[in-house]
Formats: structure tokens, C-alpha cells, sequence
């Protein structure tokens, strides 16, 4: 038996790269600096030393800097054009190095190394020279990384498509230099790569080829995506999360999916009217999708009905079509219902499309008034706005919603209910309510006492794990059907700062936060006298990259930080230490923004010491 041949990762080299240098050779070695430091820090004697220039051997005096002065905003990174996405002779395409900066920038740092050397020597073969424009990756058994086993890392490969044109659709409004974009391809090759990467991808020893950030379109419209899934199921039998726009899923295509379980589907319904379906999401046959609920419901695949309210023709509508959405999903036992804020970039429109703050409060008012009407969960997206903008105290562990026919509805818990304790065990915030919540659900215990505030009223009640029915199942359901304001802020979080803190020998700090997480920063500090003395500045840094009405830190990039803090240090005496949420950072292991600049450029631009601090994306 012949085995088949793994796909050829190939990256493209550029002919004459850029060059400021007037000395090619030390150009070579400042650019090789300049990327190695982007991928590691330096040590001495187990203290990090920050390296800002280098010296030859054969010179006595001359120091060279590895790294120039910022020159303010950057400008849009070059993408592959089409020729060099591929041509008829070609069995493979390039991959996109702007997206491998992201997840494995020793790629880029390869291209880079070789660019450089190519400045100045040119490769030959039986003495003559040879002209190259890109590598391939050798040996794909070198380029494991560690795993989470998640089975997305595969087929998220294939979201390649979209017979859609959604009003809202953020990849609309996406600046042109984030490492989103890929090379246009074949189905044929999509599906080579993903079954590549299906071959390495090993679950149970944590092992998978180097992810990339896959694709953020349609899966289930790519042409292979039901073989490739069905082969991914004989490898792991963890639950298959899919986002779908709903266009693909007939009678048919449902039953091939049931098959398949467990399953979880992201259904972007967005309405159930065929008409405003048709006019906000421009896709044909609006029907396929609207008639999809009923018959997930048959097939007993549980599935979340995915809403961004869109304020068009008028808020008034709008408000009326969302009533009408929730309360179809809710006829056909949603397991649960997200309504996502609507956001766009100044990419997608440089004058404001919608007042924001008037849209965001009207849908949100109107989402609470539905949650007293509704049996399926009714959560909002970014559930920080709703938290922090319409609640006295934070980070409670107050259910906002219960699956329905789940463990915790069929025991009499109430939207609502505060939970103080967990099988005897006391809670203290949302977030190590959840962790016990799923320790329970994995112990499989045959019943689970819980004791909650209801009003002024403290009662105690017993669930039981073992009793369920559809849409709940014990595969994709984690906290026993309890659905919460968000995953909330652990108060490790605290302890982690105060180590940076020590850590840096800091007095005076600077957090860099955002809109919707200060004002819980500053109700944890208020409550805690775990930093002492120690001062500590909370700005917001404003999302001047992406711009529009888009303010989450999670969206936030190096150049917003670096220009907020150069306008913190107009007015203020420079801190000793300067503290940034990981969330920004957090795609990858290498700790890169979405245009894959490292969060080191932070401090290298502005001079001082920047730490990251480990946290969660708001919108998990």
C-alpha cells in the first residue's frame, strides 16, 4: 500500500525585500537579530537583559542598533498577490506568512533569515545560479506543537467559503494588514492540507501539526466538509463545534450531521423572517436555514441561535424581528440563544452607521424584558456591556438563564438565583462557580446539592446529573445546564498582578485595560488589600486601529498601546512598570497581535518594562 503524500507547506521569498541598509552585510545581521528577539528573550544568571544593539569582532567601537525608532503608525503589510498564491505548475499554493506570524513566527523568522542572506549571496547548483522564490517546510514530523485536541484545528481549515454577504460581517471591515487573509485555492488543495493535518493531529498523545488561524468562513459550504468531518470522527470522539450560517442545512444534510454526534451547532440565524434574512445576510433560499430549527430538533441536535441585531431599516424594527427570532428559537427548544451587539470598523464605513450607545441599550433592554418571557437561555455578547453597565456588584454567580429539560431546570432552580455554595463548598465569584459547576459534571456524581439565594429567601436544592433530556446533553453541557453573565473574573488574577509587580520591583503602575473591564478592575481593587501600597493607574487605550465603534481590548493592537501610553507619559511621570491584559495576545502561544506584531515592540518603543498579564478574551 502506498502512502499518501503529506501537503507541501511552501512560503514565498521576495525578490529584492525591502532594504534601508547601506552595509548589506550588516544588514543581514541586524535583520537576524531584530527576528530572533521577537521569538525569545535574553538571560543572565536568571535576570532577563534586553539587548538594544550589537558589536562586530572585528570592530572596536562602533555599536549598531538592532532596533530603529518607531516611526509612528505602520502602514498596511503587502498581500500575496495571486501570482504568488500559485500558478498552473504549482502543487501547492503559498501559504500566507502573515498568518503563520501569528501561531508560528519561526516560519516568518526563516523567510526573514533567508532574505537576508539572498540580499547578498545568490545560490547556485553545478555552477550555475539558481533564482528561488520560496521554501517548503521539510520534515512535517519537526513542526508539532502541543495540542488541545480540539477537533476545530482541523476542520476549521475548510471555512473557506460564505454564500453570504452579511450587512454586519466583520471580515468586511477588516483592516487589510491583519493576518486573516489566505492565498485563494482549489477545494481539492483545502482539503489536501486539512487531511494533512487530520493525519498529525493526535489527540490523545496533545499533538497536532502548527495551527494557523484557519479560516472564519463557512465550513459546512465547503464541497469536502462532510467527508473530511466524517473521517475526523474516527479519531476523537470529542464534540464537533461548528458555526454555520444555516444555508446548507436541508433534511438531508441534517441527517448525515446527526450521525456525526455529538455535535454542537452555531446556527447565524439572525432572523426568522425569510424576508429581512434575505435583505441583511444578501444569501438565496432564506428558508433552508429558518426551517433548519425544527428539524435539529427532530434529528435531537442541539444547536445555539446566533443573533446580531442589525438597527435597518429602523431600531423599531429591528427590536420587533428580534422578539419574533427569539421567540421561534425558543418554539423549537434552542439550547441557547446569543445576541451578539452590533460593531463595524471604519474599514467598512468611515462615518458612523448607527448611534451606538442608542442601539446597544435598546437591544440589551429588550433582551432582559424577553429573559421573564423565554425558557431558552438569553445571553448577550460582549456580556461585559450588560454586567458592568446595568449591575450593582460584579463577578456574582447569579444564573441568567437555564437549559431547558437540563439537570438544573428540571431541579426548580430560577433565573436569577444567586448560588452561595457547592456541595458544601462555599462561592465566592462566577468564575470558581464554573470550574465547581463542571468538577461536579465530571465526577458524575448522582446528585449535587446547592444552596442559593432566591430574593431573601435561602434554599437548598438537589440536582441530578443522570436526569436530562434534549436539548441538554452531557457531552457539550459543562455546568449542568446553568447559564451565567459570562465566565467572570478569577480572583487569581489579583495574585498574578501582584507577582508582575514584585516580579519588576514596581511602586507605580500603569494597567492598560478596556471600556468594559475597568470598571470591574476597579471594584476588585477596591475590595482587595492584596497590593498594598503600590499605585495603580487603570487607563483605557483607545482602538484607534480598527476604529468605528469597536472598543474591546481584546481587539486592541501593539500601536494602540504604544501610541495611548506615549499620550499617558504627556501628562503624567513615567510608571515603573506598565501592565497589559494577555487577551490581545493570546491567538497563539507567541504572544502576537492581529497583525502579528510580538507585545515586546510595547516596551521596546516606549521604554519601559511592559508585562502581560494572563487573562481570558472577554468574549468566551
Amino acid at each position: 500500500m502506498i502512502e499518501e503524500s503529506d501537503y507541501i507547506f511552501r512560503y514565498p521569498i521576495e525578490e529584492n525585500a525591502k532594504e534601508d541598509e547601506r552595509d548589506p552585510l550588516l544588514g543581514m545581521m541586524r535583520i537576524q537579530l531584530q527576528s530572533l528577539l521577537k521569538l525569545l528573550s535574553l538571560y543572565h544568571k536568571g535576570e532577563e537583559v534586553k539587548a538594544d544593539g550589537f558589536r562586530l569582532m572585528n570592530e572596536s567601537e562602533t555599536i549598531h542598533p538592532i532596533f530603529f525608532p518607531e516611526r509612528g503608525r505602520r502602514e498596511p503589510q503587502a498581500q500575496p498577490s495571486s501570482q504568488a498564491a500559485g500558478g498552473p505548475n504549482k502543487n501547492s499554493s503559498f501559504q500566507s506568512v502573515g498568518n503563520a506570524e501569528l501561531y508560528e513566527p519561526r516560519i516568518p523568522h526563516l523567510k526573514r533569515t533567508l532574505e537576508s542572506i539572498l540580499s547578498i549571496v545568490a545560490l547556485e547548483s553545478n555552477g550555475k545560479p539558481l533564482k528561488i522564490d520560496g521554501f517548503r517546510l521539510k520534515h512535517l514530523n519537526h513542526w508539532l506543537v502541543l495540542s488541545a485536541g480540539d477537533p476545530a484545528e482541523v476542520f476549521d481549515h475548510l471555512a473557506t467559503r460564505c454564500d453570504c454577504h452579511c450587512s454586519f460581517c466583520y471580515l468586511r471591515g477588516n483592516p487589510p494588514s491583519l493576518a486573516l487573509q489566505q492565498p485563494p485555492r482549489s477545494a481539492e488543495e483545502e482539503y489536501e492540507e486539512a487531511r494533512t493535518r487530520l493525519k498529525y493531529f493526535a489527540p490523545r498523545s496533545k499533538r497536532a501539526l502548527f495551527p494557523t488561524l484557519g479560516s472564519p468562513y463557512e465550513i459546512l459550504g465547503h464541497p469536502h466538509a462532510l467527508e473530511l468531518i466524517t473521517e475526523l470522527r474516527k479519531k476523537t470522539d470529542r464534540p464537533l463545534r461548528l458555526s454555520t450560517n444555516g444555508n446548507n442545512l436541508t433534511s438531508d444534510f441534517i441527517q448525515k450531521l446527526s450521525a456525526l454526534k455529538p455535535i454542537y451547532l452555531y446556527l447565524s440565524l439572525n432572523s426568522s423572517s425569510p424576508i429581512r434574512r434575505s435583505r441583511i445576510m444578501g444569501g438565496k433560499n432564506p428558508e433552508v436555514a429558518i426551517g433548519a430549527l425544527p428539524q435539529l430538533k427532530e434529528s435531537r441536535v442541539p444547536y445555539a441561535v446566533v443573533i446580531v441585531p442589525w438597527p435597518f431599516p429602523s431600531i423599531q424594527e429591528m427590536l420587533e424581528n428580534l422578539k419574533e427570532t427569539v421567540t421561534y428559537a425558543d418554539e423549537h427548544d434552542a439550547h441557547l440563544i446569543e445576541v451578539s451587539l452590533p460593531g463595524y470598523s471604519q474599514y467598512l464605513s468611515k462615518d458612523p452607521l448607527f448611534e451606538h450607545e442608542e442601539v446597544w441599550s435598546s437591544v440589551l433592554s429588550a433582551i432582559r424584558s424577553l429573559r421573564e418571557k423565554t425558557r431558552t437561555p438569553l445571553v448577550v455578547k460582549p456580556s461585559l456591556y450588560e454586567e458592568t453597565g446595568h449591575e450593582e456588584k460584579f463577578n456574582l454567580p447569579a444564573i441568567v438563564g437555564l437549559v431547558k429539560n437540563s439537570p438544573a431546570a428540571l431541579s426548580g432552580l430560577k433565573s436569577g438565583d444567586l448560588i452561595l455554595s457547592i456541595g458544601g463548598l462555599k462561592t465566592s465569584s462566577r468564575a470558581q462557580t464554573r470550574d465547581l459547576l463542571r468538577l461536579q459534571h465530571q465526577n458524575r456524581n448522582p446528585s449535587v446539592n446547592l444552596l442559593i439565594q432566591r430574593g431573601k429567601e435561602t434554599i437548598e436544592v438537589e440536582l441530578s446529573p443522570i436526569h436530562f433530556d434534549y436539548p441538554y446533553t452531557p457531552e457539550t453541557d459543562h455546568h449542568l445546564g446553568i447559564i451565567f453573565m459570562g465566565a467572570g473574573f478569577r480572583h487569581s488574577t489579583l495574585e498574578d498582578l501582584k507577582s508582575l509587580i514584585l516580579a519588576y520591583k514596581a511602586k507605580r503602575v500603569l494597567l492598560l485595560s478596556s471600556r468594559l473591564v475597568k470598571p470591574l478592575f476597579h471594584q476588585i481593587l477596591r475590595e482587595s488589600s492584596l497590593l498594598g501600597d503600590i499605585q495603580i493607574q487603570v487607563e483605557v487605550p483607545e482602538n484607534r486601529f480598527f476604529g468605528g465603534n469597536i472598543f474591546m481590548g481584546d481587539l486592541l493592537v501593539v500601536e494602540d498601546f504604544i501610541e495611548a501610553i506615549r499620550e499617558y507619559l504627556n501628562n503624567n511621570p513615567p510608571p515603573d512598570l506598565i501592565v497589559i491584559p494577555s487577551s490581545p495576545f493570546s491567538l497563539g502561544d507567541w504572544k502576537r497581535d492581529l497583525q502579528g506584531r510580538v507585545y515586546s515592540d510595547i516596551g521596546r518603543a516606549v521604554g519601559i518594562p511592559v508585562a502581560l498579564l494572563h487573562c481570558q478574551p472577554i468574549y468566551d
